[in-house]
């Protein structure tokens, strides 16, 4: 029976120090994909202040006031979703990882969805400015900008989800693996007193 205890602590520490680990890269993993939308953000903040001012046509200044308007929101996700995952240090369990990565893997699938939408929008605003001649120009610059921007969330989207999935299924499942062997010996060892008692109650049974 000690044995039995002994085995179940050493596997009960085991399982929160590779928790701890998984804990920690998806954390970083989060870390990155918000600095890669930040620097986006920032990018399109650097090229769309300089396009719109520098623009000698509206559609230019349009399209790049749509991109300077749309990272304000992709700026204002990243920041304090970088900070979230560099403050988030609390302590998961196996339950609480599954239903964090559940969670994050459904997030993204879902923006990609939407993100089908903005770009849907934007082809709908390019066709509707055939219909509006005092404002085309306007029109087709937000449009074409809802396309770029809709086409980048789209992509960004699904590789983080891909990249979460990955990490999951590359370290998760490997844990979970060998979880299951020491589990199946604790249960056998935890068991083998209740054997040996049924197989000497059926000895006697014989005499």
């Amino acid at each position: 029976m000690r044995s039995a205890t002994l085995i179940l602590i050493v596997l009960s520490q085991s399982a929160f120090a590779q928790v701890a680990d998984y804990q920690r890269d998806y954390n970083k993993i989060n870390e990155h994909l918000m600095l890669t939308l930040g620097s986006y953000a920032v990018g399109n903040f650097t090229v769309g202040g300089v396009g719109y001012f520098a623009a000698q046509d509206e559609y230019t200044k349009r399209f790049h006031e749509m991109n300077v308007m749309w990272n304000t929101v992709n700026f204002g996700l990243a920041l304090p979703g970088y900070f979230k995952a560099k403050k988030n240090a609390g302590d998961w369990d196996a339950a609480e990882m599954e239903r964090q990565q559940r969670k994050t893997q459904s997030i993204f699938l879902i923006n990609s969805a939407v993100d089908i939408g903005y770009i849907a929008t934007g082809i709908y605003l390019r066709g509707e400015a055939e219909n509006r001649p005092d404002e085309s120009d306007m029109f087709r610059g937000y449009g074409d900008s809802m396309v770029l921007q809709g086409t980048f969330l789209f992509a960004f989207d699904l590789v983080a989800c891909a990249i979460h999935k990955r990490h999951y299924n590359r370290e998760a499942n490997t844990f979970l693996n060998k979880l299951s062997v020491p589990l199946f010996w604790s249960r056998n060892w935890l068991n083998r007193p209740a054997r040996l008692a049924e197989r000497f109650l059926c000895f006697l049974s014989h005499l």
